[in-house]
This record gives C-alpha cells, sequence and structure tokens, in this order.
C-alpha cells in the first residue's frame, strides 16, 4: 500500500515545478531604457552587474586593454529608429551592440552590427564598427550598472553609462523631422507687420463680454535662415517667440522658443499665409480640425 504522506508531497512538488522553473533570479538583471526625441527612437538593452563585494571593478574585474560590454550576460545593444550622430560621428538606424575596450585614461568606444553576442565574446575589428575615443568622468557608484539619459533638447540627447566610479557620456543627435531653415525667396513673401485677431464661434461671442478683444502684432523676421515671429501681446508668454517651421510653400507649423533654441512644436494648429501677387496680405490660424480660429491682415 502506497505511503500516502509521501504521495501527497510528491504531487505537490509536481505542480510546484513548473512555477519554480519559471522565475529565475539573475546575478545581473535585464534593463532596458528608451527615449524618443523628434521622432527618433533611441533603446539601449543591457543586463545589469553589480559590484557586490568587489572592491575593485577597473583594471582587475574588468582588466585594462580589455574589450568589455557594458553590462553582461548578453552584449549590451543600443538600437536607433533612424540615422544619427554620437558624439559628432554618423551612426546608421539599426542595432549593434555596445563594446568599451578600456584602459587607464582614454576609453575606445565600439558599436558592431552584430548584436546576439554573448558578453566573453568580443567582436575582432572590422570596417562595419563605428569606433571612437572617450574619456571617463570620475563619480560616487554607483553599485548596479546604469544606463540612462539625463539631458534632452530638441535635438538630441545624452546617454550615458555609469559603474563604479566611472561615467562615459554619450552625446547623440537627431535628425529634425521638420527643417526650421526656410529659403530666402519664400521667406521673402512672408516677413513684415501683422495684426492678428482671434476668430470666436457664436456661442463664444454670446458668452463673452461687449468689449472687443484688442488685436495683438505679429512681426514676422528672417533671421539666420529661419522665420522668427514676435507676437506681442502674447495668448501666452511661452508663444512671445516663434519660429516657422514649413508643412509646404504656405503653411508652417508654429514652434516655441527659449533662449534661442526650439523648445516645442504646436503641430495641432497650422499658420496658412494667403498670398497675392508673390507677397503675404495676410494669414489664418487653423485648428487640427481645419477651423479658421485666427485671422491677421499685413501692416506693411
Amino acid at each position: 500500500m502506497p505511503n500516502t504522506r509521501a504521495l501527497v508531497f510528491l504531487l505537490a512538488v509536481g505542480t510546484l515545478a513548473p512555477v519554480a522553473l519559471s522565475a529565475q533570479v539573475r546575478a545581473s538583471e535585464l534593463g532596458v531604457v528608451a527615449q524618443t526625441v523628434d521622432g527618433t527612437t533611441i533603446t539601449v538593452e543591457y543586463y545589469r552587474p553589480r559590484i557586490r563585494d568587489r572592491r575593485q571593478i577597473y583594471g582587475k574585474v574588468v582588466t585594462w586593454g580589455e574589450v568589455w560590454t557594458p553590462g553582461a550576460n548578453y552584449a549590451t545593444t543600443l538600437e536607433t529608429s533612424n540615422d544619427i550622430t554620437v558624439n559628432g560621428h554618423k551612426l546608421a538606424k539599426g542595432k549593434y551592440s555596445v563594446w568599451m575596450q578600456v584602459q587607464q585614461k582614454d576609453w575606445t568606444v565600439i558599436l558592431d552590427p552584430k548584436w546576439k553576442i554573448f558578453h566573453t565574446d568580443p567582436p575582432k575589428p572590422d570596417s562595419t564598427q563605428l569606433r571612437f575615443t572617450v574619456t571617463p568622468q570620475k563619480v560616487d557608484g554607483p553599485d548596479v550598472l546604469t544606463w540612462s539619459v539625463p539631458a534632452l533638447t530638441p535635438s538630441g540627447m545624452t546617454l550615458e553609462m555609469a559603474w563604479a566610479g566611472k561615467l562615459v557620456p554619450l552625446t547623440i543627435v537627431v535628425p529634425p523631422s521638420h527643417p526650421l531653415t526656410t529659403a530666402p525667396d519664400l521667406a521673402a513673401r512672408y516677413t513684415g507687420t501683422y495684426t492678428f485677431g482671434w476668430v470666436q464661434t457664436d456661442s463664444a461671442k454670446a458668452a463673452a463680454d461687449t468689449t472687443p478683444e484688442k488685436p495683438s502684432i505679429w512681426t514676422v523676421n528672417y533671421t539666420t535662415g529661419m522665420l522668427l515671429v514676435d507676437w506681442v501681446p502674447p495668448p501666452f508668454e511661452e508663444w512671445s517667440h516663434l519660429v516657422l517651421i514649413r508643412i509646404d510653400d504656405t503653411s508652417f507649423w508654429p514652434g516655441t522658443m527659449l533662449k534661442g533654441e526650439l523648445f516645442d512644436v504646436e503641430s495641432d494648429i497650422s499658420v496658412e499665409f494667403i498670398v497675392e501677387n508673390g507677397r503675404a496680405t495676410g494669414f489664418v490660424i487653423r485648428s487640427d480640425d481645419d477651423k479658421v480660429i485666427g485671422r491677421a491682415v499685413r501692416k506693411n
């Protein structure tokens, strides 16, 4: 007659085994950091080693001269959805394994198009790789290897790898989805001063005060290849300085400027100029459902 207690124990182990097998604790857990800038997405996927009780990482765990993936297990990968530049070097759209040759002063960053590689099998130098020199910065920690994006601009970002007292910053620039520059002969149509007013709906007119809204002034200048707008008074302080971003020869998106740099693109509205005999006589502002919400006429 079978031992009932032993049979129950074996059944319990059999039931729990699949759960135990599916949950795995790794010394270096998987991490992902992704960032989109102006329509371009950069993704880093990596395993995250910890210092644990090891007192010296560089020069001992990672030996001088070693080609090392800044991660663990499989090689760290960097994927970009568009062509970009990294520290001023062109990198084509695609996925790459990330390696660094570690020296006591300068390191060499290596991006290789062969990306499914185990961390102990670094690639040999060849013409398909992007290689450039960086100088690591000294930092406190971190205990766990970390890739991060600490800074963003309208045209790029800073991507950093930090671990065990060393930090490697990478400056990434993305292609603009809509160039800010306008050709001089086209821009000449639009430069000048305009009187602008918002268009109210019938329901808004009924609810509004009977005092008419005072018009504002748009001054359109052409500077450093860009059509720039000074709006006085603006509806919001951020809109006091705009750049007109070309959609076609007569239509533009307004972009907000901050300290001379593009801050945001207001793609839910468009500025549509009315051109007669090669010169703008005014413009309308349209909402994303194509309704006219503002009108302007040229003053000079």
